[in-house]
């Protein structure tokens, strides 16, 4: 009976001692980035109300406009196939009804009849509170020619995360001599998510070959393209292995930081022996376009860096351990590590990187046997340049002729001066490198 009774005191010393030593190590990094991607869609704001892949609601507008067969070139030539292929729900907006029918969707589009009053508010309530893409085709028309009413619900789409293609094709009502109107086509979709609805409506529509069809791309996430197979174009010291999805890239480096990052990246020297004022470039290749969100032009990025060592560590465990990962984490900003060239940005819209010279400060690198820290690109300044899409927004009021009939530009409008949206916009990365690198 003693010896057993020693026996299990020393396996609970060496429990003890294993489980102080992990607790001790709190730095201890996984060797791989299996689930960094993951992790990337668990803490990411903008992530956080995905859409069923693969599904897609039609919200049609009983209106003249497409009553009216051949007025309106795009929508009979080839949108209407092109949606009829995508769509799983059909919704007829009648009036004020709005019913699921069944059938095969081009059927049920050619038979499309006028209804007055129709309950736009209605549909859009059902699309932004849905869970999946959705596409509403409409004239635009309620009875106040003024009212914003589209506004609340682009603003919950865009701060979920997701963005709205918009489209308009101008037609007559009534003939050459009657009101000039605009057939819209609205595209609710997430331009986060591979073979999104607006990818495959540009691609399968051929919307290059009808160049009178406007567009404005109403979204939070802004194109940034790489000139590196589509993603950066890290510094070749640091031996970067570089994978992109969406709005993030992970890079992973292989060199050591004494040998090459310090000596010919952080010190680096000029043609003539000279050391270069910030050093050599770490990561070049980004560009961002500039006119590519919400009707706005960026005028100024920031970046900061955050060490996720022990965040990574712990959510990678957890999910190997098939347990519940934490619902939120707040790593540690890290200063002093990593710059933005603005003069680079501010000639030719690219996001370059340098290390931060003058400041250097690696206190970050305290994983093992692996370090990892993400930086992250936000907007610091905007201005609006809706004016230019006046136009295609716009179209002739019916009931008060000379008048202009403003809904949807308001809409537009009023959504991207809105506060909370601004808010939003500038609190969540536009971009996101996360980096593995070896022990400092």
């Amino acid at each position: 009976m003693i010896h057993k009774l020693k026996n299990i005191g020393l396996a609970a010393a060496m429990l003890f001692s294993t489980v102080s030593f992990f607790s001790s190590c709190g730095n201890t990094t996984p060797e791989d980035v299996d689930y960094l991607f993951d992790f990337h869609t668990q803490y990411a704001p903008t992530y956080n109300h995905p859409l069923v892949p693969d599904s897609v609601d039609l919200y049609v507008d009983y209106t003249t406009g497409l009553a009216l067969k051949g007025r309106i070139k795009f929508y009979w030539e080839v949108l209407k196939s092109t949606l009829a292929e995508k769509v799983k729900n059909y919704y007829a907006i009648k009036g004020q009804q709005i019913s699921h029918e069944a059938g095969d969707v081009e059927e049920l589009l050619k038979g499309v009849r006028n209804y007055e009053n129709p309950d736009l508010k209605g549909a859009l309530k059902r699309i932004v509170n849905g869970n999946v893409e959705a596409v509403l085709i409409t004239d635009g028309e309620l009875a106040d020619p003024s009212e914003p009413f589209m506004k609340e619900a682009f603003k919950t789409w865009l701060m979920k995360g997701h963005d709205v293609f918009i489209m308009s094709e101008a037609y007559y009502e009534g003939g050459k001599t009657g009101a000039k109107k605009n057939m819209f086509y609205f595209l609710f979709y997430d331009a986060k998510v591979d073979k999104n609805l607006c990818e495959y409506v540009k691609k399968r529509a051929k919307l290059s070959h009808y160049p009178k069809i406007k567009k404005l791309n109403l979204s939070i996430t802004p194109s940034v393209s790489g000139s590196h197979g589509g993603h950066s174009d890290p510094n070749s010291y640091v031996q970067a292995m570089v994978t992109r999805k969406g709005d993030m890239e992970i890079q992973e480096w292989s060199t050591e930081w004494a040998d090459k990052i310090e000596k010919f990246i952080i010190n680096a020297k000029d043609s003539w022996g000279e050391p270069m004022e910030n050093g050599a470039v770490l990561v070049d290749g980004l560009q961002l376009d500039r006119n590519s969100i919400a009707g706005m032009r960026i005028t100024s990025v920031k970046t900061k860096v955050y060490n996720i060592n022990s965040e990574y560590a712990d959510y990678y465990e957890k999910r190997r351990a098939e347990e519940p990962v934490d619902s939120v984490i707040e790593p540690d900003e890290v200063e002093n590590f990593i710059i933005f060239n603005e003069k680079a940005f501010e000639r030719n819209s690219f996001m370059q990187l340098f290390f931060d010279k003058r400041h250097f400060d690696d206190s970050c690198l305290n994983g093992k046997p692996f370090n990892y820290f993400k930086i992250c690109f936000y907007i610091t300044g905007l201005e609006e340049n809706l004016e230019r899409y006046r136009a295609q927004l716009e179209f002739d009021d019916i009931y008060k002729k000379g008048y202009k009939n403003v809904s949807v530009f308001e809409s537009v409008k009023q959504t991207i001066e809105d506060k909370d949206f601004s808010e939003f916009l500038a609190s969540n990365p536009i971009y996101t490198i996360y980096v593995k690198a070896l022990p400092k």
